[in-house]
């Protein structure tokens, strides 16, 4: 049997873990091109058709925020018992069904808000928290950059997905488009899902490939506690500094994170009068500088210090929200962009990376799911806040606003310290 698993799982010697990271990123892709980055196109039409402030329609992204928010830990705590393949097929089915749902939504507010609600849940649980979850089982030593090319997915998303959504609301209608993204999603997401494992160890492997067919119990416990030298639980993580700061400062990246993915499409082209053609480019300029910024934040991930790299981001995304408030031409719209896909790039997998350094493998599901209750603040505001702004004043206050509270994080990822490792006990197999 232990042989049946191990031709299983290395085809042409490449370690199952790459094969994770590469199923993974496409349904990130999903995702990020689909919902998170390609619903701003979604903005503008259904706010003419259905007479709608940005608020209304902003609000239901930031009301999906405060959900993650208060089921992160719930859906920590589903992954580290289920696992994540179940986890990953549920959340898809909901993501598909939350799109086909938007398509009929008929000018009802409540209706919207539930379409909302279910792709929001549906695109966590059925992308990105079990997706980082089993990487991080699957990776210690390659971590960061394992995490680095499963987020390409999300710039590779960006490059793909947002601009078909774009092209296809102008062309068929936006109805027509949320309806086929659900039919996407499922098409493509569900047999991916069935690619994905929680841990290394039931199929003859330690983190990062390494040969765990070993005939000595006492052995094995010696190597497997060699390679998970540390696992918080989450009372103990919640008792150091680093978690908070590390939450904190990743709050306020998501917060402009969530500002220009939701709101950049429709200050480009109401405020500073750009065709949906040039608005696609920046899109495009984004979204390929983001995955550019992925691979080498996994790359150099691990040969500087992880925090001050986030501090440097931090400040990348303050400047980078300025210069967009700011802009008045085509060419300072572009290096706004360029600053902040390099900041996102580089942040994303260090930050991820680095949670799972800190704290260990072994409950890492539920200290992420509780990581995102104090993301949720950033990421309402980023929502929310832009649109009220809009309404009744201008997206540029916003910007600005924003750019001040961002450099708050260069701050916060400084003073954060490396919490004292925590030797794990070993563990009997």
């Amino acid at each position: 049997m232990k042989i049946a698993h191990q031709s299983l799982f290395r085809v042409r010697k490449v370690f199952y873990g790459w094969w994770i990271v590469l199923s993974g990123g496409i349904l990130v892709s999903m995702a990020s091109g689909l919902f998170n980055t390609g619903f701003g196109f979604y903005v503008r039409p259904i706010s003419q058709q259905f007479g709608w402030s940005t608020t209304v329609i902003s609000g239901a992204v930031s009301l999906s925020r405060f959900e993650g928010g208060i089921l992160g830990p719930i859906e920590g705590l589903l992954i580290q018992k289920f696992g994540t393949r179940g986890i990953i097929g549920f959340g898809l089915l909901c993501f598909g069904a939350g799109f086909m749902l938007l398509s009929e939504i008929n000018g009802s507010i409540p209706r919207y808000y539930v379409s909302f609600l279910l792709m929001s849940v549906g695109s966590t649980l059925g992308t990105w928290s079990p997706v980082m979850a089993s990487i991080n089982n699957w990776f210690d030593n390659n971590r960061t950059k394992a995490i680095s090319f499963t987020m390409v997915g999300m710039g590779l998303g960006g490059l793909f997905w947002t601009p078909l959504v774009g092209l296809s609301i102008e062309r068929f209608e936006w109805q027509q488009t949320a309806f086929m993204s659900g039919i996407i999603i499922m098409g493509i997401g569900l047999p991916l899902s069935r690619l994905v494992r929680t841990n290394p160890e039931p199929y003859g492997y330690l983190p990062d490939g390494v040969s765990n067919n070993i005939p000595s119990v006492s052995s094995r416990s010696v190597l497997l506690d060699q390679n998970r030298d540390y696992d918080y639980t989450l009372r103990e993580a919640l008792a150091t500094r680093a978690f908070w700061l590390m939450s904190w400062g990743h709050s306020l990246a998501l917060m402009t994170v969530a500002a220009i993915g939701l709101h950049l499409v429709p200050y480009l082209q109401s405020d500073l009068g750009f065709s949906i053609g040039i608005v696609i480019q920046f899109t495009l300029i984004l979204t390929f500088t983001q995955i550019l910024s992925h691979l080498l934040g996994g790359f150099y991930g691990n040969k500087f210090p992880k925090k001050y790299i986030a501090a440097i981001t931090m400040l990348g995304h303050a400047i980078a929200l300025l210069i967009l408030a700011t802009a008045v031409s085509y060419w300072q719209v572009m290096l706004a962009l360029i600053i902040q896909g390099i900041s996102w790039g580089v942040r994303g997998p260090v930050v991820n990376s680095m949670r799972g350094d800190y704290f260990g493998r072994k409950h890492f599901p539920v200290i992420m799911g509780s990581t995102k209750f104090i993301m949720m603040f950033g990421m309402i505001i980023g929502t929310f806040f832009p649109g009220f702004m809009d309404d009744q004043f201008s997206y540029r206050a916003a910007f600005l606003t924003l750019s001040a509270a961002s450099s708050l994080g260069v701050i916060l990822f400084l003073l954060m310290p490396r919490p004292q490792l925590k030797k794990n006990t070993s563990l009997q197999v």
